[in-house]
């Protein structure tokens, strides 16, 4: 009888442990998502790199995809430029 209630004992221990790891982990999962949002909207609104035609479809990228729209534009966007036509001298 009290070995098949400390079996229970630990067995719901156990499980309140990992429901709780769970839960932290995904808060952290979502807390971690939105400052790579926000660090993301900052980053392209204080780009030299892009217009303000740019910076709005940047934005627009990442409100539509919040969690890819930032990982994007810090692999790829924010070393990117457009790059406007050689101006005709003469």
């Amino acid at each position: 009888m009290i070995i098949s209630t400390l079996a229970q004992a630990e067995s719901s221990t156990g499980e309140s442990v990992a429901s709780v790891a769970l839960a932290v982990g995904v808060i952290g999962f979502f807390a971690g998502c939105i400052v790579l949002f926000i660090a993301g909207v900052v980053s392209v609104l204080r780009s030299r790199n892009y217009l303000s035609g740019g910076k709005a479809i940047w934005v627009l990228l990442m409100f539509v995809f919040p969690f890819l729209g930032p990982l994007v534009w810090f692999i790829w966007g924010r070393r990117s430029a457009i790059v406007s036509p050689p101006q005709m001298v003469g």
